[in-house]
């Protein structure tokens, strides 16, 4: 094959400049030979192997229904001899798989290549040896699953002259969690991935992964939610005839003079619109701060809008 290759570079330097053509030709010539003499030997190289642990059935082994317990690797480095052709164009990474079969609740499993499978039986590639790890500890516990409640990692910062109406949610806001009972009993809550949204003008609703735990064989139902938050323009409004409740009067006959109030409120379109100023604002007194003088007046706590001003902020107590 040698002194084929020689015979080409003399015939390539005494072709003429001017034949490109020609020279064209027999460069693509001198490439298929390199090519057909490379693929025709037969070479070692590092490939990675899949690993597919198979956990046995209740009765053969094991007592009740088990689950993968310890962390193990997804492949196996493995050393592998075969011809050219074979290594460059058909060998991927799901030539080979390599098959263990737990057995017993603990114990470390010695790796060999005659438990690697090849899957074309045509392929012309042999596996060697293994490489890295040579042996693998594997863990059985009993399987549990539960529903465990859904935390969302999120940042997201609105534009200007909007407002977040709602909280950031998660849809389901509960998730199947199958895996060790340990494992599954001892989580409180699944994390999503962290998102983070920017300039916001629209509602969230996304389709976001959850996060597993580092160390831990758990499988979640569904893999994904879908994260929500309601986000509308900004709008002011000025209510009136808001009524003003007494708390704590007990059985005192107390009415506050005046009985309403004016109030400024701040949030999205689509809530301040729809105020109604009897039944969704809420306005009180405290008696149990009376000392004979006019008493604040307050508003209940809503995360839906922001009570900007109320008019009068002080009112007297008078008896009925």
């Amino acid at each position: 094959m040698r002194s084929l290759f020689f015979l080409w570079g003399l015939l390539l330097a005494n072709i003429s400049v001017s034949s490109w053509g020609i020279r064209a030709g027999a460069l693509v010539l001198s490439f298929a030979l390199w090519l057909h003499a490379v693929t025709e030997k037969y070479y070692d190289k590092e490939v990675a192997v899949r690993l597919w642990i198979e956990v046995p059935p209740p009765g053969e082994g094991v007592d009740g229904d088990m689950v993968l317990a310890s962390e193990v690797p997804s492949t196996v480095r493995v050393l592998v001899t075969g011809g050219g052709k074979d290594l460059l164009f058909d060998l991927d990474d799901d030539s080979f798989v390599l098959k263990l079969r737990a057995e017993g609740k603990n114990r470390i499993h010695r790796l060999t290549p005659s438990q690697i499978t090849k899957r074309a039986a045509d392929l012309d590639v042999e596996v060697k040896e293994i490489l890295e790890p040579k042996e693998i500890a594997i863990a059985l516990a009993p399987r549990m699953e539960r529903d465990v409640p859904v935390r969302v990692q999120a940042s997201l910062e609105v534009a200007a002259a909007h407002v977040q109406v709602t909280p950031v949610q998660a849809d389901p806001a509960l998730v199947r969690v199958i895996g060790p009972q340990q494992q599954v009993a001892a989580l409180r809550y699944v994390d999503t991935d962290s998102l983070v949204l920017q300039d916001i003008r629209e509602d969230v609703d996304v389709k976001w992964s959850l996060r597993h735990p580092e160390h831990t064989q758990l499988a979640f139902v569904p893999e994904a939610v879908r994260v929500r938050a309601t986000v509308q323009m900004l709008a002011e409004d000025d209510l009136i005839g808001v009524p003003i409740t007494v708390r704590h009067a007990d059985e005192a006959r107390l009415r506050p003079e005046p009985a309403t109030a004016q109030v400024k409120v701040r949030g999205g379109v689509g809530v301040i619109t729809q105020l109604d100023p009897a039944r969704d604002i809420e306005l009180y007194v405290d008696y149990a701060e009376y000392q004979g003088n006019a008493l604040p007046v307050h508003s209940a706590e809503t995360s839906l809008f922001e009570v900007r001003q109320i008019a009068p902020a002080y009112v007297d107590l008078v008896s009925y």
